[in-house]
């Protein structure tokens, strides 16, 4: 797959194409902000990437689709995207178009049909990748498509000199994941159908862990199945499951069929506790409440019976003694016999006069009456006593009958609980005998683990089988292969252009996704390789490498790489970037560094006779014949990827 053309299409209709020479090399070069660099991000969005990454400004302004011509080996294919809505990051719908003699359409003619994923997928099948999964370890099968390869296919300016990332997008999250697991299978080193192996070897595996565990339980299960008949025989006479002791029976057969005629036991039935009977107890517990009320309020009454007779002793005990001394006054008659004012027995005066005979008598005789009412009432509260003895005993007797009743129920009911717990331990073990003659059943005496055996040793032979065509060192070889094979290419050129420790044996590294290199003091990575021109240079002699060895392989890679100003260490002035002159270069061996970048991409591109297109954009524009013969746009003096008039007719302020 290469690039025919690319093409824009302005929001007012107009189409701009360029047009690129497939298998050569085609530059485009020209000045600062002229458009160069996104063409890259051009060709990327419409090799079915999401992410819009084209710059802000003109071309965000102008341009409402973006397309490219793609060439493959049988056909062409015409992909557009539609230039995201103002402050859209990504887009996935796109326009898929097939055909032999397939030119740029028109304006009009552009549509959606298609999805970014469907771009991906038909460019990929068409040249080779299909729906390959390659096998990740640690996450699982990742199935390559179009947009794993286009990692090898893209440098931008950023990357292109990057003293860390060496492949296109690199830096982001999964991408490192993505090309370490994919560039084995672009190089070849892993088989079309490696990841549906890797699948079936995981599934056999599984298969033989599992006949492994079942042989060991049924050969376990055989050895110890006497010992456990017998323990499950006494278990089952002990819940009452056996029609005979377990003592006479001997043999296994036996054994079996005994504790099976213990599972089919009928379950011991328990009736359940009927209405009737617990609104009888809940009745019983009622009367017995009530009659418990009843005996505390006798009790109360006949207290207060009792402290009424003790009240009425001690008042009879004080009247009595009243009634005693007053007794004499009848003695002495109605008058007095001294003045009442003089004390009879010493003849003194009285501050107060004595109470006339009279007023005594009437005391005394009050006294007395009240002794005759107290005597009065007396058989009353004794006959009131007996009637409450008599009825304590009554309602005593009645609550003795009544928790006698519940006493009965209570036992009734712990006798269910009894047969029901009977019961579950019962169904318990008819359980266990179920679950494990099962087990004995899977076993056998031994046909089954012969079965058994015969299973494991198919998984087995499953298995290895597998792991034979997946053999890990195998892999290991044909990726050795791959690599020492780039690494010959790698070294001669990096030697060619000078490049520090360009010399040893210069290769990719491909864990650490970096290029490395021997050293007098080990071995260096790239980042620890200085200069910018130094990581340029390792960058180009790697990729053209890998497009190289693709090509020779026939892999499934696109036939093209796009580089985005690699000599941009070169020119580090604005007048430099202007012209583009080897002239403008202050020093003689950066002139000559520059032209041997371009003559090894020249040479590397014409020696594969059509099978590989390069297209670089950069400042440098050599006033070698070959060179300006693969110029293809020279954007200077007021020519770029968008024309003037189109941002005039759309001028106005930036839209994202």
């Amino acid at each position: 797959m290469q690039l025919r053309s690319i093409i824009l299409y302005s929001k007012s209709g107009e189409k701009r194409v360029l047009e690129f020479r497939l298998g050569a090399l085609n530059i485009v070069t020209g000045t600062s902000q002229t458009g160069k660099s996104a063409l890259l991000d051009i060709v990327d969005f419409c090799m079915g990437r999401d992410e819009v990454t084209l710059p802000i400004g003109p071309i965000s302004r102008t341009v409402a689709w973006y397309a490219a011509l793609f060439q493959l080996a049988d056909t062409r294919v015409f992909v557009a995207r539609k230039a995201p809505a103002p402050g859209r990051k990504s887009v996935t719908n796109a326009m898929l178009e097939l055909g032999s003699d397939l030119e740029p359409l028109d304006f009009d003619q552009l549509r959606v049909n298609a999805d970014s994923a469907t771009v991906r997928e038909q460019l990929g099948r068409r040249i080779g990748i299909g729906d390959t999964a390659v096998d990740t370890r640690s996450s699982g099968p990742l199935t390559a498509h179009l947009g794993h390869a286009a990692l090898l296919c893209l440098q931008n300016q950023d990357e292109v000199s990057h003293r860390r990332w060496l492949f296109h997008r690199q830096a982001e999250d999964g991408i490192r994941t993505a090309l370490r697991t994919t560039l084995p299978y672009f190089l070849g080193a892993v088989g079309e159908d490696q990841a549906a192996k890797q699948q079936q070897l995981a599934a056999a595996r599984r298969a033989l862990r599992r006949a492994q565990g079942e042989l060991k339980a049924a050969e376990d299960l055989n050895r110890d199945v006497d010992v456990s008949l017998q323990s499950l025989l006494r278990e089952a006479e002990a819940r009452g499951l056996l029609t005979e002791t377990a003592d006479v029976i001997a043999d296994r057969a036996g054994a079996i069929a005994a504790l099976r005629a213990a599972a089919a036991t009928a379950p011991y039935t328990t009736t359940a506790r009927d209405e009737e009977q617990r609104s009888r107890e809940l009745e019983l517990q009622q009367l017995r409440d009530q009659l418990r009320r009843n005996l505390r309020e006798i009790a109360d009454q006949r207290q207060l019976l009792a402290e009424q007779e003790r009240q009425e002793n001690g008042f009879t005990s004080a009247v009595g003694r009243g009634v005693s001394r007053l007794g004499a006054v009848q003695l002495a008659g109605a008058e007095p016999l001294h003045d009442l004012e003089t004390c009879p027995a010493c003849g003194s005066r009285m501050e107060e006069a004595d109470s006339p005979v009279e007023g005594m008598l009437a005391t005394l005789s009050d006294l007395r009456g009240q002794l005759d009412a107290v005597r009065t009432a007396r058989p009353n509260r004794e006959r009131a006593l007996r009637v409450l003895e008599e009825e304590t005993g009554r309602v005593r007797q009645q609550l003795r009958g009544v928790e006698g009743a519940l006493s009965t129920l209570a036992e009734a009911e712990d006798r269910q609980r009894n047969l029901q717990s009977r019961a579950e331990e019962q169904a318990y073990a008819r359980g266990r005998i179920d679950a494990y003659l099962a087990q004995v059943d899977q076993a056998g005496p031994g046909g089954d683990l012969q079965r058994l055996r015969s299973q494991l040793a198919l998984a087995q032979r499953v298995v290895e089988g597998l792991e034979a065509e997946l053999d890990p060192q195998e892999l290991e070889d044909r990726l050795s292969h791959s690599l020492n094979y780039l690494s010959s290419d790698m070294t001669q050129w990096a030697d060619r252009l000078k490049l520090e420790h360009g010399r040893r044996h210069v290769r990719l590294d491909l864990k650490r996704l970096t290029v490395v290199t021997d050293s007098d003091d080990g071995v260096a990575e790239l980042m620890r390789i200085g200069s910018g021109k130094n990581w340029v240079g390792y960058h180009l002699v790697t990729h053209l490498a890998l497009h190289q060895y693709f090509v020779a392989h026939h892999r499934p890679v696109p036939r093209m790489l796009m580089l985005d100003q690699p000599t941009q260490p070169y020119y580090p002035s604005d007048v430099a970037k202007r012209s583009g002159r080897l002239e403008a270069l202050a020093r003689d061996e950066d002139r000559e560094a520059v032209r041997r970048l371009f003559q090894l991409m020249h040479e590397v591109v014409t020696g594969l006779n059509g099978g590989f297109q390069m297209i670089v954009s950069d400042h440098a524009n050599l006033p070698e014949a070959w060179f300006q013969d693969c110029v293809r746009y020279n954007w200077r003096d007021g020519e770029a990827l968008i024309p003037q008039e189109w941002i005039d007719q759309h001028a106005g302020p930036a839209t994202s």
